[in-house]
């Protein structure tokens, strides 16, 4: 059977399923609880580091990888499971507004408003 543990329902968004389902189960003496979203997000992720608006993303072939390319002049490599940043390859002198990764994933390009190129080495960083 579904246990829930009512000093746990306070967490839950205030229109999700079970915390509707099971809102008279909180305990009375708790009177005011933490602010918390109406519902749960879809965002699977959220990926922060980035100093300045996002312009591109890619994903690599294999699905292992984000790239993002950034107004900050920098290209982000992160690891598309745990949202770790890997690598923060910088080397444009303007904003970075394309990536994509090779068809066997192993090197990076991004485009950038310098009238750029670069290609980077997927897997090093560098």
């Amino acid at each position: 059977p579904l246990q829930v543990y009512a000093s746990a329902l306070i967490f839950a968004p205030q229109r999700s399923i079970i915390r509707q389902q099971f809102e008279t189960r909180i305990p009375h003496w708790m009177e005011r609880g933490p602010e918390i979203e109406e519902r749960w997000s879809a965002t699977l992720q959220t990926l922060e580091g980035h100093t300045s608006s996002v312009e591109a993303v890619a994903f690599s072939p294999d699905g292992s990888i984000v790239a993002s390319g950034s107004y900050d002049r920098t290209v982000k490599l992160w690891d598309a499971r745990s949202g770790q940043e890997k690598a923060t390859l910088k080397g444009h002198g303007g904003s970075v507004n394309a990536v994509a990764f090779s068809p066997d994933g192993s090197i990076v390009a991004s485009g950038s408003w310098d009238s750029t190129v670069k290609l980077w080495d997927a897997r090093s960083g560098q």
